[in-house]
């Protein structure tokens, strides 16, 4: 090392206490370092302890000319966006399918039941497993799965404070407001309403299947299509994806036919069921395979208090029946309350193709779903996963991290990929790993590698082995 170098991150020092080491850090503009001493130490220590910086100018790092860089390319860039995700335990929605570990039995069966959906008018699946396990994965596969069969998917996450389980106005809110496209990246409702408005043959196969007269859907379509104020279009569309009706609504409404209300409370789950039906209804005539609306968290109904989670039972089961109507024969329409101003029918007759998910934690007052499903419409997820599985994903970890970091995968690499499936397998059988400590862990043992070029593959694997014994 020259007299009065200045260093950067790797570059080797040496300190007349703690012998030679390597730069790792650099802190308060250089002033302070961060080093991995060959004896296993790691010290921040003030950059003039060290053997020749002593009489280094004091000038902020910022006043000294600045080092080259390497940009990132695009594709180093999102491999390291995707490795923070999977740090955290969630795989980003734009690699989900590389991504999932396991789930053949699952991903099988969501696509019968889209094909279901497609076909016969409706199929519904509860997602049933522990925190950690996979549910809101299993979600954005269902939601990636359902856009790539030409599905429009609502979908949303309810939480105890800001949408509980016995609001169905505000889920349905939410849902109009998240509503994605598998042909374009706009999101809400507003996009299938314009398109409908401006298809006159539509709007009118959408009142001939109608089953009420004052049909919401319908009677917006119309307003849509004979106002040209930006005011009064907005006002309507903010309306159907749950907003309040205003005053000037009233000069768009076609004549004769009463302005219709979506009920914000009281019984309105029969209402929502009806209109998420209706949408269904609507995507179909739009060129669409249906709706997808999936419900993550639904575990928060065993949080409710106890007059709250009726009103929770109803809105489920009212999308339960609206999905399959005469298919099922758990719930009855009959048990599905009106509201008291005005009596919808569930769902529609015709047309529909609504497919409606949602994910249960194991709990002694979850939502009674053996009463609403059959077992086949319940996924009950498998806490293990096998060792090839689990090692195709660390396949593809790897791959990512040696993009992201521009490095050549070596033997070390190929040596953990293999020998760290057997123990993650290992850790999900004894309990002491979930599918989401798999996922963090995956990522670390590539991280270590490359942090620590010495450090030797077949010690890492002792070490993960103890862990997970």
């Amino acid at each position: 090392m020259a007299h009065g170098e200045l260093l950067m991150i790797g570059e080797i020092v040496e300190h007349p206490q703690y012998g030679r080491g390597q730069i790792v850090a650099l802190y308060r503009n250089g002033t302070e370092w961060m080093v991995r001493f060959e004896n296993g130490l790691r010290f921040r220590r003030p950059r003039q302890e060290f053997i020749g910086q002593q009489d280094i100018s004091l000038a902020p790092v910022s006043a000294r000319p600045l080092p080259e860089f390497a940009l990132m390319t695009p594709s180093q860039f999102e491999a390291r966006q995707m490795l923070e995700a999977l740090r955290v335990g969630v795989a980003p929605a734009q690699h989900i399918e590389e991504l999932t570990i396991g789930l053949k039995d699952e991903r099988a069966n969501l696509g019968l039941g889209l094909d279901r959906a497609h076909k016969n008018g409706g199929a519904v699946r509860a997602v049933l497993g522990d925190y950690g396990f996979g549910k809101s994965h299993i979600v954005e596969l269902c939601a990636r799965e359902a856009l790539n069969r030409n599905f429009l998917v609502a979908a949303t996450s309810l939480d105890l404070y800001e949408l509980p389980p016995h609001r169905s106005f505000d889920i349905y809110a939410r849902l109009m407001r998240n509503m994605r496209y598998p042909d374009n990246d706009e999101n809400g409702l507003q996009p299938l309403l314009e398109t409908a408005g401006a298809m006159p043959r539509l709007r009118e196969q959408l009142q001939n299947l109608t089953p009420v007269g004052a049909d919401p859907l319908a009677v917006g379509l119309e307003a849509l299509a004979n106002t040209s104020s930006p005011r009064q279009r907005k006002a309507w569309m903010q309306w159907l994806m749950g907003g309040r009706r205003v005053k000037s609504m009233n000069k768009a409404t076609p004549r004769a036919i009463r302005l219709p209300t979506i009920y914000r409370v009281g019984h309105n789950a029969r209402q929502v069921a009806y209109l998420f039906s209706g949408m269904s209804v609507l995507a179909r005539l739009a060129g669409y395979s249906g709706l997808c609306v999936l419900l993550d968290e639904a575990e928060s109904y065993s949080l409710l208090r106890p007059y709250q989670r009726p009103k929770a039972s109803l809105f489920f089961s009212a999308v339960i029946y609206a999905a399959l109507q005469q298919t099922q024969s758990h719930i009855q329409a009959d048990s599905l309350p009106q509201h008291r101003w005005r009596d919808y029918p569930p769902a529609y007759d015709n047309r529909q193709s609504l497919f409606f998910l949602f994910t249960v934690t194991h709990s002694d007052k979850r939502m009674p779903i053996d009463e609403w499903l059959d077992p086949d419409q319940i996924l009950e997820l498998d806490p293990y996963h096998t060792p090839q599985e689990i090692g195709h994903f660390l396949e593809q970890v790897m791959v990512y991290h040696a993009q992201a970091f521009s490095y050549e995968i070596a033997e070390r690499q190929r040596q953990i990929r293999r020998g760290a499936a057997e123990h993650l397998a290992l850790g999900m059988r004894s309990n002491r790993l979930s599918i989401r400590g798999v996922v963090r862990l995956g990522v670390e043992l590539f991280d270590l590698l490359y942090l620590y070029p010495d450090y030797d593959a077949v010690a890492l694997l002792d070490e993960l082995r103890r862990q997970v014994r």
